[in-house]
């Protein structure tokens, strides 16, 4: 039985971590600009992700928690059989950003200074404010030879490289070290501590006719179970995974 995973931040700083991710992910699949609409939905992605930065300068918080996660392998690198060398070079990685990441530069500057960009992102609020009599700079730019194009790209998606690199290594060690243990929601309802948790995993079964909707703080968290259509909510099986 095939099952689907819910992520759930619980405090500002993942859900920053969460939706990053989620944009920079949009951007690697389209950045070949291989079908239409990927350039639209490109420079949607980039721009939301810059939108983003502006509003909170997540480098010490990630250096941060990339050296918290660092300590721990070394807790690992104890236990039997364990890959001693791909442990120490994983740590170095860690390493390596967590002490670049707060010397670098603030996170898009030298994107916020494109004109291209800044030609796009002004008329992206607009309905259609993407045609060709809106931003002829962007209509120019869509019909160079493809790899003037794809040199664009790569110069902006590199000034996110730090950052991308950072949120892959973080989300990839609190996903794969956590542990899912089998939960039941009475009548759909269920809650629990959140002390010191930064998000919470759920996962159940694909087939099952129900999604989760979580609210929650520092202290606590709640998850209510909503129908798909008319089913009727009983007691639901499901299994948590919190990651601190």
């Amino acid at each position: 039985m095939s099952s689907l995973v819910y992520e759930f931040p619980l405090n500002e700083k993942c859900r920053n971590y969460l939706r990053l991710n989620e944009l920079l992910k949009q951007i690697e699949q389209c950045r070949k600009l291989n079908a239409p609409g990927q350039a639209t939905a490109l420079f949607k992605a980039l721009l939301d992700a810059l939108e983003l930065l502006e509003r909170c300068d997540l480098r010490s918080d990630l250096a941060k928690d990339l050296d918290q996660q660092n300590a721990r392998l070394e807790a690992w690198a104890q236990v039997p059989g364990v890959d001693a060398t791909a442990l120490q070079q994983f740590s170095r990685k860690l390493t390596m950003l967590s002490q670049q990441l707060p010397r670098s530069a603030r996170l898009g500057q030298t994107l916020r200074e494109d004109k291209l960009l800044t030609a796009v992102r002004s008329r992206f609020a607009i309905p259609g404010g993407l045609c060709s009599f809106d931003v002829p700079q962007l209509h120019h730019w869509l019909h160079q030879p493809a790899e003037v194009q794809q040199q664009d790209l790569e110069r902006w998606v590199g000034q996110l490289s730090l950052l991308r690199q950072g949120l892959d290594m973080l989300l990839t060690l609190w996903r794969e070290s956590s542990q899912f243990s089998a939960q039941q929601a009475n009548a759909g309802f269920f809650q629990d501590s959140a002390e010191n948790t930064n998000m919470i995993r759920l996962r159940l079964p694909t087939e099952q006719a129900v999604y989760p909707v979580v609210s929650g703080n520092k202290y606590r968290f709640t998850i209510r179970f909503m129908p798909v259509g008319n089913t009727d909510i009983g007691n639901i099986d499901f299994e948590l995974a919190d990651i601190k």
